[in-house]
């Protein structure tokens, strides 16, 4: 298998596991056992200790000596954080492109946008993805792959990812519907100042929706110990 394919089978394996964590499949302080995940994915048992690795790098897991992988616990102070250095990036990267838009940038922009507020409300897998084409679109009109590094990065330390399923948060299909058009409006405008504090509010306020679903959903409460592993005896703490 090619390195690029096991680089995406890797990315596919971890992004389940983490939406087991999310749908709180498993919990905090549970075991994950490579060879139960492998059955259920259907794959082989390398790809999930990869997957487990890059979780326990993203602060997902925790790779324990002699006891193996772990959920770690998610905490509301540390997806704030998060938050504040995705907006950052992000603001930084819309202020880098507003120097460097040409108008056929700022038409594709709109083009995308256009998309987006005439798509099909229930349709919120194309949504997703549109919003993520025209922020990739920006980054790629910055040139800047530092900043773009630093915020994907933070984009996986968020317990939702897109394009797969942030529609589902409250309020987000109206952010995306219309925040975007002003962001446009000042990189066609070379408003450096306007593009980076709208870019890095509009991220801001999605992570305050974000974090305002999961306190109604008690995200963030851990159990009082471990959990059992599915099918096994309770664990020691």
């Amino acid at each position: 298998m090619a390195r690029a394919g096991k680089e995406q089978l890797r990315g596919n394996v971890a992004s389940a596991i983490r939406d087991q964590i999310m749908a709180r499949t498993v919990y905090p302080g549970d075991t994950l056992r490579l060879g139960q995940l492998a059955e259920e994915l259907g794959v082989s048992v390398t790809p999930v200790r990869e997957a487990l690795l890059l979780l326990t790098q993203d602060g997902w897991v925790r790779h324990e000596p002699n006891r193996g992988f772990r959920v770690a616990a998610i905490r509301r102070k540390d997806v704030e954080d998060t938050y504040l250095m995705w907006s950052t990036a992000e603001g930084e990267i819309a202020a880098r492109a507003a120097t460097r838009a040409t108008a056929r940038d700022i038409d594709y922009l709109r083009e995308i946008d256009q998309c987006i507020k005439k798509a099909d409300p229930e349709d919120g897998h194309l949504a997703t993805e549109l919003n993520s084409t025209l922020h990739h679109y920006v980054s790629v009109i910055a040139d800047a792959p530092k900043l773009d590094w630093f915020a994907r990065a933070a984009s996986r330390l968020v317990p939702l990812q897109f394009p797969e399923n942030f529609h589902v948060v409250p309020g987000w299909s109206e952010v995306n519907r219309t925040e975007h058009a002003p962001i446009i409006d000042a990189l066609a405008a070379g408003d450096v100042e306007a593009a980076r504090a709208g870019t890095a509010a509009h991220f801001r306020g999605t992570g305050e929706l974000l974090m305002r679903w999961l306190d109604s959903l008690d995200f963030w409460e851990e159990p009082d110990e471990p959990r059992a592993p599915r099918g096994q005896g309770r664990v020691s703490g």
